[in-house]
């Protein structure tokens, strides 16, 4: 069957809509404290009570409300803009890595040898990784771990083997690549 037009779904399992989503509320709520600093607001708009007796509001006291209103919105929202851009970061930096690792690094195809459990639930179920080995011609044996993964791609591996790409120089650093061992860029695979 070939691919007709819609990308097919990958193996591995994508976080970054939670980065666009909590900068998308972290945007949000910074737009609210910032027009609440705009609006107009005088000490007769002010209706303070402690104990039910209605104390007579000053500029102070609006001082302080929108100080406040800055305070608990801003924070809130420049907290959840900067962790959102984190997650967004780290995650093309990643995909920056995995193309580098890519186009200069050693291409090794290893043997999948299992499939691990992660410590990661999404929708009551634990997410996995793929475990598979690559032996060089010296004998020694090298494990090498997916990223988290959605589903057990071992059915859809051309004879049990995964491509590896390693660093030349340090073969810690690592890119598992479940999607294009499997050819999900050639064909669609149903999952």
């Amino acid at each position: 069957m070939r691919y007709q037009g819609r990308k097919p779904k990958s193996f591995v399992q994508s976080f970054s809509w939670i980065g666009g989503l909590l900068l998308a509320m972290g945007i949000l709520l910074f737009a609210v404290a910032i027009v609440m600093q705009l609006v107009p607001l005088s000490p007769a708009d002010m209706n303070v009570y402690i104990n039910g007796v209605r104390q007579p509001a000053t500029s102070e006291t609006v001082r302080i409300f929108r100080m406040s209103f800055l305070l608990a919105f801003g924070v809130a929202g420049l907290g959840l803009a900067v962790g959102g851009g984190v997650v967004i970061g780290r995650r093309k930096a990643q995909r920056g890595r995995n193309r580098r690792l890519k186009e200069e690094g050693l291409c090794l195809t290893a043997e999948a040898s299992g499939y691990a459990p992660s410590n990661v639930r999404v929708n009551h179920r634990m997410l996995t990784r793929l475990v598979c080995a690559y032996t060089d011609g010296s004998g020694r044996t090298f494990l090498f771990k997916s990223g988290l993964l959605r589903m057990d791609p071992m059915p859809y591996l051309p004879q049990g083997q995964v491509q590896v790409y390693c660093d030349r120089d340090d073969m810690s650093r690592y890119f598992v690549d479940v999607d294009g061992s499997v050819g999900l860029g050639d064909r669609l695979v149903e999952l």
